[in-house]
């Protein structure tokens, strides 16, 4: 029996936490109504304001999540990989996206119905359940970058918010050190620590001096012992 692109990828889903609640004849019936297309680097999948209809599940890359404010001064950036369901800014209520969804890396990604979904979930309490555990998780993490941006010093912003991004998008080496292995620019970098472009070179270039970790190609490599500060003083 051959198995095609969409069944390989939908069925590793089954485990994720966003749908390994559901009974098997809910998860049959939202492969159903799931499309799996491909997005080319740069290309947008909503934008802030759009009518909130699909949820999107990337099997594949990188996207970024972005609002700014009406000056254009105030940036939110925010990072999703694969297999997770997102945005859940909304979920259960509202009526448009709450920010602008670009493509970082070529990808590809399952979306379906928001409507479709919510409603099975509304009737699996195990599956809400989860869901009220990953929001939860979503929010403690917005807490601690809410706390990162009330630290004084510029270089320690960058520091935490770089290692933030070694927790939510690293992936163990061969030789047990931590690569990002999606395109993280200075400026991205610098905009989510609320600082300049070549404050946040610095940073990189005392953190690489100091042997902790590697920038090349706009991907960085963290040292196995580089241990993440912000995490770690949360839980002295």
């Amino acid at each position: 029996m051959r198995i095609t692109k969409i069944d390989y990828h939908f069925s590793k889903l089954r485990y994720q936490p966003d749908f390994m609640h559901f009974t098997d004849e809910e998860f049959q019936l939202i492969k159903e109504h799931t499309v799996l297309r491909s997005y080319k680097k740069g290309q947008i999948l909503f934008d802030e304001g759009d009518e909130r209809q699909r949820f999107y599940i990337l099997t594949k890359g990188l996207v970024r999540l972005e609002r700014y404010d009406e000056s254009a001064t105030y940036y939110y950036y925010d990072y999703v990989n694969a297999n997770t369901l997102f945005p859940m800014a909304g979920i259960f209520e509202a009526q448009a996206y709450a920010y602008t969804a670009q493509a970082m890396t070529d990808i590809d990604t399952f979306y379906l119905p928001v409507s479709f979904y919510e409603k099975l979930a509304r009737n699996n309490s195990e599956q809400l359940i989860a869901l009220i555990h990953k929001i939860s998780k979503v929010v403690e993490m917005h807490e601690l970058r809410i706390q990162i941006g009330l630290t004084s010093s510029a270089f320690d912003r960058v520091k935490q918010n770089l290692f933030i991004l070694k927790e939510e998008l690293g992936v163990p080496t061969e030789d047990g050190h931590i690569c990002i292995p999606y395109p993280i620019t200075l400026k991205e970098l610098a905009v989510n620590s609320g600082t300049t472009r070549e404050t946040a070179g610095q940073v990189i270039k005392q953190l690489r001096d100091s042997g902790l970790l590697d920038y090349r190609k706009k991907q960085f490599t963290f040292c196995k012992t580089a241990v993440t500060p912000a995490l770690r003083d949360a839980n002295e």
